[in-house]
């Protein structure tokens, strides 16, 4: 009898999988599935469509998920499914000297070792990018904002995943059924009202702070429809960064059939008062005296925000001296925003592809640090102990830029 499973049901090719029938990796991938469905309660497992690889960056998993990924690259380990990736700690096309150099060794080989298993070269935290997730779809996606876009926004199921058991779910095309997978565990218990109007991409992050920091289980936000996609992908990459939130219902926009609305819903409404307290809390006062690094892209920016910053930024004259403008976009883009990077590179801006800095090492810590991100004002901050100031994008454009 296979010790594995004694607690799950497999069905006969996973059963395969398990033995060893389709090779050492796949069988590896298995026996950290089983357990850690098992240790969570799930009777079976369940095929996924698309799976995001988080943890890649060598300066966060170093030598050991290194290792890691070079032995099931090795031992024949091959992707089942579509698979994409999360930013590295470096810029793939080279043209930025912000980062630290000493990492690059270890991260192509990463790199390497993915890619010969069927990855994507996407690196990108933004996945729904490249593939839009249907509702309903079982996926199996790490990176915080990508799951919560995934389930809050899409409609798509999938919890929020550590490296190793998305590495292992691209090997087998399966994860285990529990949580978000079931749509009896996507039930709201909060109804949170709003009693001021978001204006901008600053504003939504800080209510998704708010969120993520003083609501504990699935919440309902109303209103949320009167936002732009920029807003809502900034909401929900900041609730999932203060929080554990992988699903934030948005009222008139999230799928209807893709959750269930409990019997007994809290009430919660948030006054513009309480906000500006935690945007007091998070951010340093904005000021771009010293060196000062501002950051545009996190998450990554897409071909059509990216076009709009260019658009913006055309009309000024170049960056101030003191300032590094830093724009973050997915490596996969390459082609099809060239024109736009030519702009923001002849203003001054600096362009990275593949990268991020929350999972980079910077050559030179900056003085300050200017974000649209709350996301990126919170680990900046938090991981780097970085002074962070958050704004809007036109407010940043306008203070950076010379006429």
């Amino acid at each position: 009898m296979n010790l594995w499973c004694t607690l799950m049901y497999l069905s006969r090719i996973e059963e395969k999988m398990l033995s060893g029938e389709y090779g050492e990796a796949i069988q590896l991938a298995m026996k950290i599935l089983v357990k850690v469905g098992e240790s969570l309660g799930a009777e079976r497992l369940v095929e996924v469509n698309h799976v995001h690889i988080s943890g890649v960056s060598y300066s966060n998993i170093g030598d050991p998920g290194l290792r890691f990924i070079e032995k099931l690259a090795e031992i024949g380990g091959s992707f089942r499914v579509f698979t994409t990736v999360n930013p590295t700690c470096i810029d793939l096309f080279g043209k930025t000297d912000i980062f630290s150099k000493d990492l690059i060794a270890g991260q192509m080989r990463i790199i390497s070792a993915l890619e010969k298993m069927g990855a994507e070269p996407t690196y990108t935290c933004i996945p729904y990018s490249i593939r839009k997730p249907l509702p309903n779809e079982h996926l199996a996606w790490g990176e915080s904002n990508a799951v919560a876009m995934a389930n809050s926004y899409y409609g798509a199921r999938t919890n929020r995943e550590g490296g190793p058991l998305t590495i292992a779910s691209a090997l087998t095309g399966r994860t285990y059924y529990a949580g978000l997978h079931i749509l009896e565990n996507r039930d709201v218990k909060y109804r949170v009202k709003i009693e001021y109007k978001v204006v901008d991409e600053a504003e939504a992050s800080i209510l998704g702070l708010y969120i993520g920091d003083k609501i504990n289980g699935i919440p309902l936000v109303e209103n949320a429809e009167t936002w732009n996609f920029y807003m809502i992908k900034e909401f929900l990459a900041s609730a999932a960064a203060t929080g554990n939130h992988a699903l934030i219902v948005l009222d008139n926009i999230t799928p209807r059939d893709t959750y269930i609305i409990g019997h007994s819903i809290e009430n919660i409404l948030i006054d513009q008062r309480e906000i500006k307290n935690l945007y007091n809390k998070y951010s340093s006062t904005p000021d771009i005296s010293g060196k000062t690094l501002v950051y545009i892209g996190c998450p990554h920016l897409s071909v059509g925000e990216l076009r709009h910053v260019a658009n913006m930024i055309s009309k000024y004259e170049s960056v101030k001296e003191n300032v590094f403008f830093l724009i973050t976009v997915p490596y996969s883009f390459t082609s099809e925003i060239e024109r736009y990077v030519e702009i923001l590179r002849s203003k001054g801006v600096i362009v990275a592809y593949g990268t991020c800095p929350i999972v980079s090492k910077f050559k030179d810590k900056p003085d300050k640090v200017l974000t649209n991100s709350g996301k990126a004002l919170f680990y900046l901050s938090k991981l780097h102990g970085l002074e962070v100031s958050l704004l809007g994008l036109k407010d940043i454009i306008r203070r950076v830029m010379t006429q």
